[in-house]
């Protein structure tokens, strides 16, 4: 055999047939449909050195654009291995990288001819929304009634299209309104003259470099002869223009990725990219790699069942050769608390069984809101945990803000407190203004409350600014009245509304701020667990508490912890041990998306169902709650459908409960299955809950009204939820609350004086 054949066989050495096939197809157009754990980066690195071992490269004339920074150093860190085992070391940087790094490259040769100086800026986030503000102020445009979040999630959507402002006021795509357009268009003359870019730009500028310069993207075309993009399915249509340009010569461009696991929509990724590849490419060869070498064939069988109950996918069945593993374990709980400790409880048995240690462990839900809960009995049980891809709970931006506001309530001397909320919301007061306060209280040494009533009384500020301090002392002065006379939950709504805080997210429309408006909500419960756990549950009870949590809850990111993360976030990833929390209609699949009622966003939400399964090698747990508190009043939804799309010969059911609602309706459904196979054996370890029968509950004739004038069985109709019916009141006059039973079977409890249920005849 030749030097080249054996140098072959070691590439290939080891790789399954549609693998070894697939880093053997190397001209032309390639589509490969990589499912979960199927060993894609090796077919990409494999492929990348048989393309240089065969002479139809030289290493820097390959092209690998992958969507994370540390994907990018672990696929170069394996190319070089390859090759140095094969004898064949390179030296020179690879083309290997995500796609705005790889933007970056370009535009440092070539930003001159945008007109540009060679050295530009990169503005981050914060940097964009800071020139778009400026932008604003300078056209007179009010940030309270236009948020500078709204311009900048807009401009980022058009640059996104490739589209310029004036392009956006042709385009039959896009739709902005003139107020919009003209913000873009100074905010792009503001940026040139910084002579900076923003994310956007470092990919919309590289296309249109592209566009404006036919001979600089030849060079490019020539140089790259061949083309390997990663995780196709989460490109986006900038992207997407940038792949065909690179492409269009020599077409041979190899894309990889899995359809069933597109779950960015809400950041533009489209799957139409990677479902409509063989039609722009008709002579595409399509290759499948289907089997899994993560999971169990227990995990990887539920998993496929899932996922096939989509339509917009191609078709390919996961399959695996490993063991097949214990059965799936779902777990009905009463409550998100109970849900929790059953986690944490469940751990702390498979670790006493010697299963893995920590950092094995690994728990996803649909929203970061969900990880208070769970947070609180890891630390309750002093067990380790970290949390990826987002920042405690009690470290959230917007939960610090209100406590900002919490704590200078019942304490006017805490300068920090005070220097983050005077401001917060945005309310015109400055960062010169917070300096003199800041200065005059160090120089009386006073509290910078203190001083700016001075500063306000002296007249140190202009008339507009001392108007806008006075409010602010007013507001403050107002709610330390209002700490002193209300209920924690009360006092914590009046904040809320007196400081317009989640009205101000509201009108931002971002999926950040929809975000910290479940994180609010979110608190609002940790307030009402409190009271309900607390005899003496009082404001200043609740922030001690809460700085002792603060204190105590920073922990190495290195160290052996149980890791907390959303299922957007896990893609990518695996563990030995999955528990994916939550499972219930209106949270998982989430709300939004049978709000929407296009198929699409429910298919987008199976398929982050699907990753989270696929993250697990050993074993999975999926769990739901029958109540869950949203801003501080109960909710009950029907257990997700995504857990009744999994066969029974998968599952094994355990309940809390007597006589579980789900298991009871699914239970004709899954007549073979034996009693014992609804019980967990071995860490159910404490007595069953009466059930609720809230799945049985028939609805009587009319009971006489309450003064709200709302009784069982009354027909009546949420602006929100639509038409329901009243399933069970409480109380009576101004505490009277009901319990409506909606047309989707969920259930949802109002207090009935400020719940607008209008009856119906």
């Amino acid at each position: 055999m030749t030097e080249k054949g054996t140098a072959l066989q070691m590439i290939l050495k080891g790789l399954n047939p549609p693998q070894r096939q697939a880093v053997e197809s190397l001209d032309g157009p390639l589509l490969i449909l990589a499912g979960a754990g199927s060993g894609k980066t090796r077919v990409l690195t494999h492929r990348m050195a048989n393309l240089i071992l065969q002479g139809k490269a030289a290493p820097d004339q390959i092209l690998a654009v992958t969507f994370t920074n540390k994907a990018a150093r672990e696929m170069e860190s394996r190319i070089f291995k390859i090759l140095a085992d094969l004898n064949m070391p390179i030296y020179e940087p690879l083309w290997v990288s995500t796609f705005h790094s790889f933007c970056v490259r370009v535009l440092r040769n070539h930003i001159t001819l945008l007109d540009y100086k060679p050295f530009f800026g990169i503005y981050d986030d914060s940097d964009q929304l800071s020139q778009i503000k400026k932008v604003m102020s300078a056209l007179n445009i009010n940030d309270k009634l236009f948020p500078a979040k709204t311009f900048k999630g807009r401009i980022n959507h058009a640059k996104m299209l490739a589209l310029s402002p004036d392009e956006v006021e042709k385009s039959s795509k896009l739709f902005l309104d003139q107020k919009t357009i003209e913000v873009y268009r100074m905010y792009e003359q503001e940026m040139k003259k910084a002579n900076a870019l923003d994310f956007g730009d470092l990919l919309y500028k590289t296309y249109e470099l592209f566009r404006m310069y036919p001979d600089i993207l030849s060079a490019y075309q020539d140089k790259f002869r061949y083309i390997m993009i990663d995780e196709y399915q989460d490109t986006n249509h900038i992207q997407y223009l940038l792949v065909q340009e690179l492409a269009r010569g020599h077409r041979n461009l190899c894309v990889v990725g899995d359809e069933d696991q597109s779950i960015y929509s809400w950041r533009g990724a489209d799957i139409s990219n990677i479902l409509d590849f063989e039609k722009e490419f008709k002579d595409a060869t399509v290759i499948k790699l289907e089997e899994n070498y993560r999971s169990t064939q227990t995990i990887v069988n539920a998993a496929t069942k899932v996922i096939q109950n989509n339509t917009e996918r191609k078709d390919k069945t996961l399959f695996t050769s490993n063991e097949p593993g214990d059965k799936i374990l779902v777990r009905e709980e009463k409550s998100e608390y109970d849900e929790a400790r059953w986690v944490v409880r469940r751990i702390e048995q498979l670790m006493a069984e010697g299963e893995g240690s920590y950092s094995d462990y690994a728990i996803f839900y649909r929203t970061n809101a969900q990880s208070r809960v769970i947070e609180e009995q890891l630390r309750t049980h002093g067990l380790p945990y970290k949390i990826v891809g987002g920042v405690r709970f009690y470290e959230r931006m917007e939960i610090k803000d209100v406590l900002g506001y919490l704590k200078l309530s019942i304490n006017p001397t805490d300068d920090m407190a005070f220097k983050r909320v005077i401001n917060t919301p945005a309310r015109g007061i400055g960062k010169t203004t917070v300096e003199k306060i800041e200065q005059l209280s160090m120089e009386q040494k006073i509290s910078m409350m203190q001083a700016a009533q001075i500063a306000c009384d002296n007249r140190a500020f202009n008339s507009g600014t001392t108007s806008k301090v006075r409010n602010f002392l007013l507001l403050m002065e107002s709610l330390r009245e209002q700490a002193a006379d209300l209920n924690l939950l009360d006092f914590y709504q009046v904040v809320l509304e007196r400081t317009e805080y989640v009205t101000r997210l509201k009108v931002e429309e971002t999926p950040e701020a929809a975000a910290r408006i479940e994180n609010l909500e979110e608190f609002s419960n940790a307030m009402s667990q409190f009271m309900k756990e607390r005899t003496e549950a009082s404001l200043q009870n609740f922030l001690e508490e809460m700085a002792l949590v603060s204190d105590v809850d920073s922990l190495d990111e290195d160290q052996n912890s149980v890791t907390l993360m959303t299922l957007h976030v896990s893609k990518g990833l695996e563990y030995p041990y999955v528990f994916v929390v939550g499972l219930e209609e209106n949270l998982f699949p989430s709300f939004r998306s049978d709000e929407e009622d296009d198929g699409h966003s429910v298919e987008e939400e199976r398929r982050l169902c699907y990753v989270g399964m696929t993250r697990a090698r050993k074993k999975l747990h999926l769990t739901y709650a029958r109540s869950r508190k949203v801003w501080g009043q109960e909710q009950f939804n029907p257990p997700s459908r995504f857990l009744k799309e999994i066969p029974a010969e998968f599952l094994q059911m355990s309940t809390a409960l007597e006589a579980p609602g789900f298991v009871s309706r699914m239970s004709s459904r899954y007549a073979d299955a034996s009693a014992s196979s609804w019980e967990s054996k071995g860490f159910n370890d404490r007595k069953r809950s009466e059930a609720s029968d809230f799945d049985s509950q028939s609805f009587p004739d009319y009971d006489e009204p309450g003064s709200a004038g709302l009784g069982k069985g009354m027909k009546v109709r949420h602006p929100t939820f639509g038409v329901g019916t009243v399933f069970e009141t409480e109380g009576s006059g101004d505490q009277q609350k009901v319990s409506v039973l909606f047309s989707d079977q969920t259930i949802k409890k109002f207090v009935a004086k400020y719940a607008r249920l209008e009856r119906m005849s």
